[in-house]
């Protein structure tokens, strides 16, 4: 008997009756027991309404099966996790979800046509999409019956999942509250509660959802159609289109990692995060896993790109919106006088301060600020320049990427249905990025829908030490703004003609690109950026001369060079301490290096690379820091 059954014999007596050890929990709020009273009244319907189909029907299915095998099935009863157990047990243990005819599929939602049938695993991105998404729906139930959440979205990201929800203007959580929060949801998981598809009409949905004014304007905004899918799982009813594993015992255990707070106008939402781990386990890392989190925005509206703003308003309102770019002034620079197609392609960069009304809640770090700098650079050429200038932006950015050692994937992002222009510029440029991609020769996805309003995109992300991915560097083809600022140039015929803008910005924010490098390098900078490259270190106070014309001579050579000479820390702690604060060498200087004129060498991470004259030592320095090698301290 699941936890809901139990719950429902007992009249909700609150979730300790349920068998959960969580005395803190207290009775579900009203409208959640009156929610799901009516799930089950549709659910009870909707069983007997497939039963009667498939007894009526009796119809047999063919059923195409990886590898070509195809196998009979009987419509609206066989499952595809049926016919997983039929091919083998481990894979009905490691099946996720399904496909059928390329569409995610439920694996205990019965099968309804001949179809191609293929099963997912955790080993895909899909697979791991449906595990966390499901994972999101434990923590939602939590929620809601521990602190009477209001639930507003719960999505599965690339590495994990978080959940957004309302409760209050004054409402917080508490510190004490967040263990018994982890406890409810690795106790729901525990209790293996299946996860129930239900399609309901538009009615049935807002009358599902009558408490909740989040879902009530997904209702209105996204289901078009007569009907929508809602699933429930023990006591949490929620509308999503699934699909999700098929018990919540697959999940394992859940961890949570971080809650946070953020606010959107006078709303605030509570983000507790958790991660769910049955099947990935690496090594402990998960813990330390920290996903990022994002304030609730208004359904439909796209994600904000980190390198472009809204440019809907007039020209001389852009310059004083809130998301102020370089891209007017820019324009105005190439709009200022007359232009010839000997100018062409004109490329025009700018390091300028930027910003935006960033909700208090969502920022964070270096990687989300109200005021950033951008490498903002605007190339203006003619149509048949194109190639050469995308080509030529791509092959900038796998430079500046392989210095910085950052491993990076492309997504073009295409056509949005709110564009503007003409579809058949919009085809010649969605093309030409196309065309350059598969020249350029690196991995890159497709995005159907999501360039800007203005044109198609090159997306580049990258990700931090800990497997986030951040949008950093795009390259961005813009038609409508040389339309809007009237920008034109003397073509070869003497005939006016309108230029291409690029949008190309590399780093993307200088601040977020570097507190992604600066996880990834976790404080070890490699030698050509890094702020401590060498403390020069005397073993006495008799040496302590010499240890200042040392640093002298790697200060004229340009280099970062400190002196520790202090008499009242041994030797040995002087060396340790230079190696904890990651300078990349040491320069220790004692009688005989004085003599000498040498230096005796160390790494930060005490390797001994014995002694070296100064002045090649500084030589080798300086053409280990021209030349931007990453790993200096282990070729020196």
């Amino acid at each position: 008997m699941g936890l809901y059954q139990r719950c429902r014999r007992l009249r909700f007596p609150g979730l300790h009756a349920c068998g959960l050890h969580t005395a803190a929990v207290p009775t579900p709020p009203h409208w959640l027991v009156e929610r799901l009273g009516y799930f089950e009244e549709l659910w009870t319907a909707q069983v007997k309404r497939l039963a009667s189909m498939a007894q009526e029907e009796q119809r047999t299915i063919k059923i195409s099966l990886p590898g070509g095998q195809k196998v009979d099935a009987v419509a609206w009863k066989t499952t595809p996790y049926q016919l997983a157990q039929q091919i083998s047990s481990n894979l009905a243990d490691t099946a996720v979800a399904a496909q059928v005819n390329g569409e995610p599929y439920d694996l205990e939602r019965p099968l309804e046509t001949d179809a191609d049938l293929r099963f997912l695993t955790f080993n895909s991105a899909q697979g791991k999409a449906v595990f966390w998404h499901s994972s999101t729906h434990v923590l939602g139930a939590a929620a809601e019956q521990l602190l009477g959440a209001v639930l507003c979205q719960g999505p599965s990201t690339e590495c994990g999942f978080y959940h957004d929800f309302f409760l209050g203007k004054e409402r917080t959580v508490k510190g004490s509250e967040l263990p018994v929060l982890e406890r409810i949801c690795q106790d729901l998981a525990a209790a293996a509660q299946p996860f129930r598809r239900l399609e309901a009409s538009q009615a049935q949905l807002r009358q599902l959802f009558k408490d909740n004014p989040f879902k009530l304007r997904l209702i209105e905004e996204k289901v078009t159609g007569p009907t929508a899918t809602v699933y429930g799982c023990g006591m949490l009813v929620d509308l999503c289109r699934g699909p999700h594993l098929r018990h919540t015992g697959q999940i394992g255990g859940l961890k949570l990692l971080s809650a946070e707070y953020t606010r959107r106008g006078f709303s605030e939402v509570k983000t507790p995060t958790l991660f769910s781990t049955k099947l990935w386990e690496l090594s402990g890392h998960w813990k330390h896993y920290r996903e990022d989190m994002f304030a609730l925005q208004p359904p439909g509206l796209d994600r904000p790109s980190s390198s472009q703003s809204d440019h809907s308003a007039s020209p001389a309102t852009d310059t004083l919106a809130l998301k102020p770019m370089n891209c007017p002034a820019h324009c105005l620079m190439f709009a200022h006088r007359p232009r010839s197609w000997r100018e062409l392609p004109l490329r025009l960069a700018d390091f300028g301060a930027l910003h935006r009304a960033e909700a208090s809640g969502s920022l964070g770090g270096l990687t989300r600020l109200r005021c950033f700098q951008q490498d903002d650079a605007h190339i203006f050429c003619a149509p048949d320049q194109l190639q050469a200038e995308i080509r030529g932006c791509l092959d900038f950015l796998y430079s500046v990427y392989t210095i910085l050692g950052f491993s990076f994937h492309m997504a073009l992002s295409t056509r949005p249905s709110g564009f503007l222009g003409e579809p058949c510029l919009w085809d010649q440029a969605e093309q030409v990025l196309q065309q350059a991609l598969e020249e350029f020769g690196a991995p890159w996805d497709l995005n159907p829908g999501d360039g800007a309003f203005y044109g198609p995109k090159i997306d580049v992300h990258v990700r931090d030490a800990l497997g986030r991915p951040h949008q950093c560097g795009t390259i961005q083809l813009d038609f409508q703004l040389p339309l809007r600022f009237d920008l034109q140039y003397k073509g070869q015929s003497g005939a006016l003609e309108r230029p291409v803008l690029i949008h190309r910005a590399v780093l993307g924010s200088v601040e977020r690109m570097l507190g992604v490098l600066a996880e990834s390098c976790g404080g070890k900078w490699p030698l050509w950026l890094s702020p401590f490259q060498v403390v020069v270190i005397p073993v006495g106070t008799e040496q302590e001369e010499y240890a200042r014309e040392a640093q002298q001579s790697l200060q004229a050579a340009g280099l970062v060079g400190d002196l520790d000479a202090d008499s009242g820390l041994t030797l040995s702690r002087r060396i340790r301490r230079a190696q904890l604060a990651h300078y990349n060498f040491q320069f220790v200087v004692g009688q005989r290096e004085q003599s000498k004129r040498t230096v005796n060498i160390r790494t930060r991470d005490n390797r001994r690379l014995g002694e070296w004259d100064l002045a090649e030592a500084v030589q080798r320095l300086l053409e280990l820091q021209d030349t931007r090698i990453p790993n200096a301290e282990e070729i020196f």
